[in-house]
Parts: structure tokens; C-alpha cells; sequence
């Protein structure tokens, strides 16, 4: 008598190995049927036992054996078709498999969406005639199917939500010999659209639309206003508890929307690449699939395991080296103080009344001449002088800085001795009220898109009152 397994034991030996299936699902799916052929299981378990050990080799090809799967209830029909074997697994052990792998959720189709919606019209018209009495086990059993199929849905199109998410390594997969044949681009981006605008026309469109609550079916209601006239129904004849259910529902329903909207986006952006980009896209894809499996190395039961162990990942790529040693870009914010508003807004106001003043600002003349010894005009130096006169100044702790800035952006033709001038009338005869304190520190200016410096001594414009608490601090 051959061994034999109970139906706990062989799903625990599944689950123990799930490449088996993982492998054989995703031929189903390419083949677009709802069975495993046989032969294509036998092959599949001979190939992933060849480097098991004896005891695991032999636990497994009995317990995925044809007949120990048929007898345990997992496989629930063979058919015979064609010469060979295939078998229809249960639904529940295949969305559960799918369930533990993304990549093998599968996207709703067109058929699939109307299919769940005529399902809850159906549910909805027997509401409409049922008697909502709790005596009566015809209501109490569609109440129980209408939550089970909303519930199905909602898990559908979740499922269908994340498998969606996926979709760059998807496109990442699907371009990855755009860098590697350059030669065959335009045929090879002529097989690319025509397989993502089958992915966007197939199930992406067809879920968008199943999601919008605006849109208008000619066959009838859609998802929501079939949702909103049952809740209504179950108002009406103080069914309170349950219509609050199905309206939280339809609100997670609608919320699904969002998502699935931005893949499309992802989508028809991912289209307009050109081939470096494609390139670039592949590239970035890959080590972010390297990070993911990095991350899901953390999610084990192993509570040990909480960090990534990305040693050798950061000494395998290159453009990790040395990343520590960089300084973090340093944000700006603005400030909480009432000292730092009222900088602000004297800043702005001295902006301001420099740019009323435009028509005030001289027209200097070019001069020849550059370096250390310029040769400057007499009336280039009076006009500038004019014009210091009507210029506003605030205390500053580099006055040169902020010469700098009022000159070069409102008078035309400036040059760094222009500055030198400003500096020496300013020190000679600072504003009224205000006095220049020359300190011992140095700052260098440099002037676009000219390749000259000016290495200055740093000076501070202060009030009366500021010096003499400066020098009292001093002493």
C-alpha cells in the first residue's frame, strides 16, 4: 500500500515548496486557461526536486502526485482532452497561492466587471420584492449573499489595486532590451505598445470606468447607483445596520479609483520614453526590485531581522560610495521670531522702493579699462554719488554684500570699482543716525558671468544705538 496524505498535509507541502505552483499558475495564465495540463505538473515537480534531498524529494512527489491530490480534494476534476491529462484545481487554493504573490494577481477584465455588476442588479432586484423580515430565511440568505459579494468585490478589485502598483517592474521587464538591442528599438517599441496599449485597454480602462461613479451604462445602473438604490431600500425598511455596511463600502469602492487613475498616468507616461529613458527607467527598476527583496528579507517571523542588510548591496553599486560623506541639502524655512518678519518685510520694502525708483536709477557710462588700476569717468562717480543719496540703507551685517546686490540689479553697466565708490563715500559720510564698523574678517564677491573677485573687508551698518551696545558688550 503506496503512502497516502491527508489534505492538511498536502497543502502544508505546498505551501512548504510554493514554487510549484507559483510556476504553474503563471503558465495558466499565459495560456489563458482555467486548468493544468498533467504532464506540464509532472514536469514541474521533477525539475524543483532534482536538488532536494532524498526524504523531501519522495514527501513531495507523492503528495503532489495526481492521484493524492484528487483523493485529498484539491484537484477537483480531470478531464481528458486531446490525448492528455488536465486537472481544475480549487478556486480557493489558487486565490490563495495568488494571494501570497503579487504578480500572480490576476487584472480584471472587461467580462469579469460586468459580470460582478449584473451579479448585484440581480441581488438588488430581489430586494426590491423581498419581505426584510428576519422569520423569513429567503431575506436572511440574500442579505448573507449580498454581503458576501460585496465583500468579493472589494477584495477583487484591492488585489487588482496592488497587483496594478506593480506595474512598473512590469514595464521595467518589458523594456529591458531597449539598452541592450539599440539596433531594434523601433520594432521592439512597436511590440512594447502594443502590448501596454493591450494591458490599458483590457483591464486598466475597464476598471477605471467600473470605478466612476459617473459613468452611464446603456444596459442600466452602474456599480454606485446600484449600491446607493440598495442602501435606500434598506433605509426604508429599518435596516439600518446593513445599509451603514453597504454604504461604507461603496466609499471604499470609490476610494480604489485614485489609484487605479494613477497607474494610468504612470502608463501613458511610461509610452512617451525614448530610449535612453527607457533605459534609465530599467535601470532604476532593477536596483529598486534589489532594495525590495532587501526589505522582504525583514519580513519574516524572525524578530531579529529589522534592518535591511545592505552592506554588500551598497559595495556592489556604485553610485552608493561615499554617499555618507555628503552633506544633506539644507531646506529653507521661514522663521517663528517677530525679529526675522520684520527683516522680511523691511527687505521687501526696500526692494520695493528700489524698483519705483527705476526711473531715478543713472544711466553710468561704459568705461575702458579693467583690473587694478580702472581708469573711471569724474561724472560716472557724481552720478552714482547722486543717486546714494536718495538710496535707502538698513542696519546690515555686510554692507558690502548688500551694496553688492542693490548696485548689480538696478544700475546698468556696473563694475566692482562702482562699488569701491559706493563704499568709500558710504564710510567717509554713512546715512544720518547710522555708522560703519570695519571688522578684521574677510569675504570674497565674484561677479557673473565675468571671472573677476573682490576680497573685501566685511563692514556692518549699524544704528547709533546697536554701536554703542556693541562696544559696550567689547568692553
Amino acid at each position: 500500500m503506496s503512502k497516502r496524505f491527508s489534505t492538511l498535509d498536502t497543502t502544508r507541502l505546498l505551501f512548504d515548496h510554493p514554487k510549484i505552483l507559483f510556476r504553474l499558475i503563471e503558465r495558466m495564465d499565459r495560456n489563458e486557461t482555467r486548468y493544468i495540463r498533467e504532464s506540464d505538473l509532472v514536469a514541474e515537480v521533477m525539475e524543483y526536486t532534482r536538488n532536494l534531498g532524498k526524504p523531501d524529494r519522495e514527501r513531495v512527489r507523492l503528495a503532489v502526485n495526481t492521484d493524492n491530490l484528487f483523493r485529498t480534494g484539491l484537484v477537483i476534476d480531470i478531464m481528458k482532452d486531446e490525448g492528455e491529462r488536465r486537472l481544475v484545481f480549487q478556486d480557493s487554493l489558487i486565490n490563495l497561492m495568488r494571494a501570497c504573490n503579487a504578480s500572480l494577481y490576476q487584472e480584471l477584465t472587461d467580462a469579469r466587471l460586468r459580470g460582478h455588476l449584473v451579479t448585484l442588479r440581480d441581488v438588488r432586484n430581489r430586494l426590491e420584492t423581498s419581505s426584510f423580515s428576519e422569520a423569513d430565511s429567503d431575506y436572511t440568505e440574500l442579505r448573507d449573499d449580498l454581503n458576501e459579494r460585496v465583500s468579493q468585490l472589494i477584495g477583487l478589485l484591492r488585489q487588482n489595486v496592488l497587483r496594478m502598483q506593480t506595474i512598473s517592474a512590469q514595464l521595467a521587464e518589458m523594456s529591458g532590451d531597449a539598452s541592450r538591442v539599440p539596433d531594434k528599438y523601433l520594432a521592439f517599441r512597436q511590440n512594447l505598445f502594443e502590448q501596454i496599449v493591450t494591458l490599458y485597454d483590457r483591464h486598466i480602462k475597464p476598471t477605471m470606468m467600473f470605478l466612476n461613479p459617473d459613468t452611464r451604462l446603456p444596459d442600466g445602473s452602474n456599480l454606485f447607483e446600484t449600491l446607493e438604490s440598495m442602501v435606500s431600500l434598506l433605509e426604508k425598511n429599518d435596516e439600518q445596520s446593513l445599509a451603514d455596511q453597504l454604504f461604507r463600502s461603496s466609499i471604499s469602492l470609490n476610494a480604489l479609483h485614485k489609484p487605479i487613475q494613477a497607474v494610468a498616468q504612470e502608463v501613458e507616461h511610461f509610452l512617451r520614453k525614448t530610449r535612453r529613458g527607457m533605459a534609465q527607467y530599467n535601470a532604476m527598476e532593477h536596483f529598486y526590485g534589489k532594495l525590495r527583496s532587501l526589505k522582504d528579507d525583514t519580513e519574516t517571523l524572525s524578530l531579529r531581522r529589522k534592518w535591511l542588510e545592505g552592506g554588500d548591496f551598497a559595495r556592489r553599486v556604485g553610485f552608493l560610495v561615499g554617499l555618507r560623506a555628503q552633506q544633506r541639502p539644507k531646506h529653507y524655512a521661514f522663521g517663528e521670531s517677530a525679529s526675522y518678519y520684520q527683516l522680511l518685510f523691511s527687505e521687501l520694502n526696500l526692494r520695493l522702493a528700489d524698483l519705483i525708483r527705476t526711473a531715478e536709477v543713472p544711466v553710468l557710462e561704459e568705461v575702458e579699462g579693467s583690473g587694478r588700476h580702472p581708469r573711471v569717468d569724474v561724472q560716472r562717480i557724481n552720478q552714482l554719488y547722486q543717486w546714494l543719496e536718495t538710496l535707502e540703507l538698513r542696519p546690515t551685517q555686510d554692507l558690502v554684500q548688500e551694496l553688492h546686490g542693490r548696485l548689480e540689479n538696478f544700475i546698468p553697466g556696473y563694475r566692482f570699482p562702482d562699488l569701491l565708490a559706493a563704499l568709500n563715500r558710504l564710510v567717509n559720510s554713512p546715512p544720518k543716525g547710522m555708522q560703519v564698523i570695519t571688522t578684521n574678517r574677510f569675504r570674497t564677491l565674484k561677479q557673473t558671468p565675468e571671472t573677476e573677485q573682490f576680497v573685501y573687508r566685511k563692514r556692518r551698518l549699524l544704528d547709533d544705538i546697536s554701536k554703542t551696545e556693541t562696544e559696550a558688550d567689547n568692553v
